[in-house]
């Protein structure tokens, strides 16, 4: 994993997630939160199955990772609703 990406270039939260303002009006989506304890895992399967079609050293691919690390530094972890 790349060590230079950092979790302040690679953590969104609802105030600064440009991916939610990409979003059309009606497209459907899936929000994992820290808290959920499945999100760092699902996020790691994810990078892996987008590793395969865009390379495992893609900008979105290592920023998945470190983001699924930072998840699982996450203090209040609990399972889902």
């Amino acid at each position: 994993m790349n060590t230079e990406l950092t979790s302040t270039k690679l953590t969104s939260t609802k105030l600064t997630s440009t991916c939610l303002q990409k979003a059309a009006d009606n497209e459907p989506i899936f929000v994992l939160r820290a808290q959920d304890n499945f999100s760092p895992h699902v996020i790691d399967i994810w990078a892996t199955l987008a590793a395969s079609t865009l390379g495992r050293d893609h900008p979105k691919v290592l920023s998945a990772y470190a983001l699924a690390d930072e998840m699982r530094k996450w203090g209040f972890r609990k399972n889902p609703d």
